[in-house]
């Protein structure tokens, strides 16, 4: 039978502290990926890729691959949903349990230790633990927006967006009730373990432009694919409405137009 935690809401202050100057840009190993497939009210998002910090958090990791796989004790973050966010600041989901921010459990209990604080939250698309309190992480995470400085010390950091970064930021963009959570029904359609035949190292530098590219890489891509397939049918359009005989020609185009040329 499955076993539900349930408790007070696991939450992630959005407060800010300045300090003093900004600490060197540090380099992490990614030793493990996974992938969510995102959804707003049943309409494809897109997909994002986190890459996971095995060596540095290893505990942390294989409790978050293990939901977003295979699952624990039949829940798994298939299907939950992003039950908070909160504009330049953060996006929070991953309560298998209850689905509201209320539920957790982990692979190892109700809860397990911080594992250390190594990890900045130095720019967007760092992921971390939530949790209500010291040594009290679950099941549920959140994704950062923007540097998130006053978290260190309080979550455990253990991944970064590695793909679809600007998804994320599309649902940071979601209207909210005043509760922060989302007006559409946004929600982890599929979730999965990736391979990493040879793990790599990314940055925390929020300005690292290798990484950038990385992360905006598919969307890039897919819009400079749009615009080919685009401008390639305007070049077919134009040579299809060219008259044959000089004489004033209609020429119906099929599932697009009627074009109308007349001679010079």
């Amino acid at each position: 039978m499955n076993t539900q935690y349930i408790y007070s809401r696991t939450h992630v202050t959005p407060k800010r502290v300045l300090t003093g100057r900004p600490p060197q840009p540090r380099e992490y190993k990614v030793t493990h990926e996974v992938f969510f497939e995102m959804e707003a009210d049943g309409k494809p998002l897109g997909t994002v890729v986190v890459g996971l910090f095995g060596d540095t958090v290893p505990r942390t990791v294989k409790n978050f691959i293990t939901f977003a796989s295979k699952g624990y004790a039949g829940f798994k973050y298939e299907g939950t949903p992003i039950h908070r966010v909160i504009k330049k600041f953060m996006i929070q989901g991953g309560d298998v349990a209850t689905g509201d921010g209320k539920g957790s459990i982990s692979i190892y209990g109700e809860s397990f230790p911080d594992e250390n604080f190594e990890i900045n939250h130095s720019g967007p698309g760092f992921v971390s633990m939530a949790n209500r309190g010291k040594d009290t992480n679950g099941c549920q995470f959140f994704i950062t927006t923007i540097a998130t400085p006053w978290l260190d010390g309080h979550h455990v950091v253990f991944g970064k967006v590695v793909e679809g970064q600007p998804i994320i930021h599309n649902i940071e963009y979601t209207a909210t009730d005043w509760n922060d959570r989302p007006l559409k029904d946004v929600r982890i359609a599929k979730s999965g373990r990736r391979s990493v035949k040879t793990p790599y190292y990314i940055s925390d530098d929020p300005y690292n432009l290798k990484d950038w590219l990385k992360t905006i890489s598919v969307p890039l891509g897919l819009s400079f694919g749009i615009i080919y397939i685009f401008n390639h049918f305007i070049k077919m359009l134009d040579r299809g409405i060219i008259p044959d005989d000089g004489k004033d020609s209609m020429r119906v185009l099929p599932l697009f137009c009627v074009a109308r040329s007349q001679p010079q």
